[in-house]
């Protein structure tokens, strides 16, 4: 429901991100509050960046960011400022109408939301990475993530495996780096008792 109640001035494309407040009128999972960044993909970016001007020029700034269509395919109805009751379901209905046109296979809104997170986690490099695919998309906890989106199989568990042990070639010098800043952390905990 977030994404067809997000008004227009609650998106920044070109700081690739959307602001998810309920007080902005957005309709969000447990009225939860947060901002999306949008994943660093030139070729959607575009896609995107050209919908959003479309909107801008037809649509006041608290209109919806993914516009109502009227019943004629593809022509944004601005007389639509309120969110109905069904709304997502007539979301779903326009994007698929407007996929099938294209003649490309229809997937549910969610089934793109899942798409961000898992193009988020397969590019993630560290821990750190990981959480802020999470935190992106507005889980209370990384274990809801990690139950899931990060389902891989046996062959992929074996070349990651693989993988390890080749990035983790590291010289004398980056073992005493990593000998010291272990040290350095070890003496922060005692402090902090």
């Amino acid at each position: 429901m977030a994404f067809v109640s997000l008004p227009i001035q609650a998106v920044d494309i070109p700081n690739r991100k959307d602001v998810q407040y309920p007080n902005l009128g957005v309709r969000t999972k447990n009225r939860k509050f947060g901002i999306t960044y949008l994943l660093d993909i030139p070729d959607l970016l575009r896609v995107v960046q050209d919908w959003d001007s479309e909107i801008r020029s037809i649509l006041p700034l608290n209109g919806f960011w993914f516009a109502p269509l009227s019943p004629e395919p593809g022509k944004i109805d601005p007389s639509i400022v309120s969110i109905g009751e069904h709304r997502s379901t007539l979301a779903r209905k326009n994007i698929k109408a407007w996929i099938e046109s294209n003649g490309l296979p229809y997937h549910s809104p969610h089934k793109f939301r899942h798409g961000h997170i898992h193009y988020g986690l397969e590019h993630s490099k560290d821990i750190e990475d990981y959480k802020a695919v999470s935190l992106n998309v507005m889980h209370s906890s990384m274990k809801i993530t990690d139950e899931f989106y990060s389902n891989i199989n046996d062959r992929e568990i074996k070349n990651r495996i693989s993988e390890l042990s080749k990035k983790s070639q590291l010289s004398e010098d980056d073992d005493l780096e990593l000998f010291r800043q272990f040290l350095k952390w070890k003496k922060k905990l005692a402090l902090k008792r």
